[in-house]
C-alpha cells in the first residue's frame, strides 16, 4: 500500500472544484437594466437616490417580489437602445406603441404584462396649439424629439433632436421650435418649472409601459408577471405613481 498522499489530495481537489462549479452554475444571473430615459424624465426618473422616480421604484419592487437580482446601469437613451440590442443590458421599460412594426416583431425581445398606461402628445405653446390638433399636421414638418428615443412615425416628419424633456419645454418657451412630442406628465412638470404656457394637441401614442426583456431570459417572465400582478393587486403600484404625481398640476 502506497503512503503517497498526492492521489488523495488530487481527488479532494477535484471534488472541491466540481462543487464550486456546481454552486456557480446554480447562482441566478444578475440582470442589468436601464430606466433613466433622458435623465430629465420626471416623474418617471428623478436622478435622486432617495426618491428615484416611478420606474426605479416599480422595477425594484417587481424584482424583489420575483426574487430576481437586478442592477441598474446609468446610460443615456441612445446607448440604452444599443446596449440592449447587443446584450450588454438585459431589459428596459417601453411602450410597444412607440415602436415600428418591425421592431415590435424583433425576436430578440419578449414583453411583460402591463405596468401602467402612458400618454404622449403633440405639445405646443397655447398660442400655437390650434395648428397641431391633427396628427397629420406634423407631416414633413420639424418636430422636437429626444435623442435616442423611439418614434414609430419619425419617417413622416423632420426630427429635431434635443437631449431631454426639459430642453424640449425650454425650446418651446424660447420659440426655437413650434411643436414637440412629449409624454403628458413630463410636459406638465417641466412647463410648471419654467412657467411655460403649453397645451396639448393631437394624441401621438397611447399605450402601456412594459418590461422589454431579452429573449434568453424567457424563463423569468412568469415570475416577473406574477410580481407585477401582486404589486397591482396590493395597491402598491398606484401608491408609487401617486407619490410622484401628486404635485404635478392637472391639464
Amino acid at each position: 500500500m502506497s503512503n503517497n498522499p498526492l492521489p488523495l489530495i488530487y481527488s479532494a481537489f477535484l471534488v472541491l472544484l466540481l462543487l464550486s462549479r456546481s454552486v456557480q452554475a446554480e447562482q441566478p444571473p444578475v440582470l442589468k437594466y436601464n430606466v433613466t430615459g433622458s435623465g430629465n424624465y420626471f416623474p418617471y426618473y428623478t436622478n435622486d437616490k432617495r426618491e428615484p422616480g416611478i420606474l426605479p421604484e416599480i422595477i425594484m419592487r417587481v424584482m424583489q417580489l420575483a426574487d430576481i437580482q437586478a442592477k441598474h446601469v446609468e446610460l443615456p437613451a441612445k446607448r440604452t437602445v444599443k446596449y440592449l440590442h447587443l446584450g450588454h443590458i438585459d431589459f428596459d421599460v417601453i411602450s410597444l406603441e412607440w415602436l415600428s412594426q418591425t421592431e415590435k416583431q424583433n425576436p430578440q425581445f419578449i414583453y411583460s404584462d402591463s405596468l401602467f398606461t402612458i400618454e404622449e402628445y403633440l405639445v405646443s405653446l397655447k398660442s400655437n396649439v390650434t395648428n397641431w390638433q391633427q396628427l397629420e399636421a406634423i407631416k414633413n414638418q420639424p418636430v422636437g424629439t429626444i435623442l435616442g428615443y423611439y418614434y414609430y412615425d419619425d419617417n413622416h416628419f423632420k426630427r429635431v433632436d434635443f437631449s431631454s424633456e426639459k430642453q424640449l419645454i425650454e425650446a418651446l418657451k424660447l420659440k426655437r421650435i413650434e411643436v414637440v412630442i412629449l409624454d403628458k406628465l413630463p410636459a406638465l412638470y417641466w412647463a410648471q418649472q419654467f412657467n411655460t404656457d403649453i397645451d396639448f394637441g393631437a394624441l401621438h401614442s397611447l399605450g402601456n409601459l412594459k418590461i422589454r426583456l431579452r429573449a434568453e431570459h424567457q424563463a423569468l417572465l412568469p415570475k416577473i408577471n406574477m410580481a407585477i400582478d401582486e404589486l397591482k393587486q396590493s395597491g402598491r403600484l398606484d401608491a408609487i405613481i401617486n407619490k410622484y404625481t401628486k404635485n404635478i398640476p392637472p391639464q
